[in-house]
């Protein structure tokens, strides 16, 4: 028989024991979940994944496209990717606002500084017009309707429209949100990349080649077009007011801006929350 002395020697034994294992168990469970809040941002390769909130926040300052498919379809991917879309988006339209009213305020100005007409030398060869350096002979109309902006909401539709809200493989691979193609000249076969599509370093990057595009590419020019009209008529630029005036960018034409202007009016009030 087990002595009296020899049980209580046991029992504190075993009960040290247990309290040292629980304590470690506490310890790894505090050490996991210290590592859920701090989101990790590189994967094994070294590329950028999606970080909890600082990645998504109004003033995100990353320009990779993080991996949306970690979060479920639905509210929540949408707010993650226009998170990530919008900041870039309202840059480049408050640049270009920046640019044409410079323009519009030099329009009745007969005086040219050295840095002004490279300023206009710059413009005119960024949207592709022809100007010969004359300052009593600039194709201000030819201008005008090429700098101007695309309504954020609607550049952010096609981007959720034509990436699936940012996770086809296009533009996951490509970070092309846009689904826009390259010419044999400009296409690249780098391994991994999606064969036949541009390829952008950045988000920033491609937003500013899509909002270049539809200002610059002779196919949009009936798009300008009606953009001018509704400029001469002082009328707001929307995206309810501009998508049905895009034509050419689908081979599907009127069924296609259906579908932008069902899907905008579906997430209206989640871009105007974010923007």
């Amino acid at each position: 028989m087990i002595s009296t002395r020899y049980r209580s020697f046991g029992a504190v034994l075993l009960m040290s024991l247990t309290l040292g294992f629980s304590g470690e168990v506490l310890a790894t469970k505090h050490a996991t979940e210290k590592t859920s809040h701090t989101s990790l941002t590189t994967h094994s390769n070294g590329k950028l994944l999606a970080s909890s909130k600082k990645e998504y926040s109004r003033n995100s300052v990353s320009s990779s496209l993080p991996d949306l498919r970690q979060y479920p379809s639905g509210t929540k991917r949408k707010k993650a990717f226009l998170r990530t879309v919008m900041p870039y988006i309202s840059k480049q339209n408050a640049a270009i606002t920046a640019d044409r009213n410079w323009l519009i305020s030099k329009q009745y100005d007969g005086r040219w500084a050295p840095s002004e007409r490279q300023r206009l030398q710059t413009l005119a060869s960024r949207y592709k017009v022809s100007w010969n350096g004359n300052t009593r002979q600039i194709p201000w109309n030819a201008l005008l309707e090429r700098v101007d902006i695309i309504p954020s909401s609607m550049v952010a539709t096609m981007a959720a429209a034509e990436s699936g809200w940012g996770t086809s493989k296009l533009a996951r691979t490509n970070t092309n949100l846009f689904g826009m193609k390259c010419s044999r000249s400009s296409c690249n076969s780098e391994p991994g990349k999606v064969k036949g599509y541009l390829h952008f370093t950045s988000v920033n990057e491609s937003v500013n080649a899509y909002v270049n595009n539809l200002n610059t590419h002779p196919a949009y020019k009936s798009f300008r077009s009606s953009r001018a009209q509704l400029r001469k008529a002082d009328q707001e630029l929307t995206a309810s007011n501009m998508i049905h005036k895009l034509k050419g960018y689908s081979t599907k034409g009127a069924s296609y801006n259906n579908f932008l202007l069902t899907m905008y009016q579906g997430n209206k009030h989640l871009m105007t929350a974010v923007n």
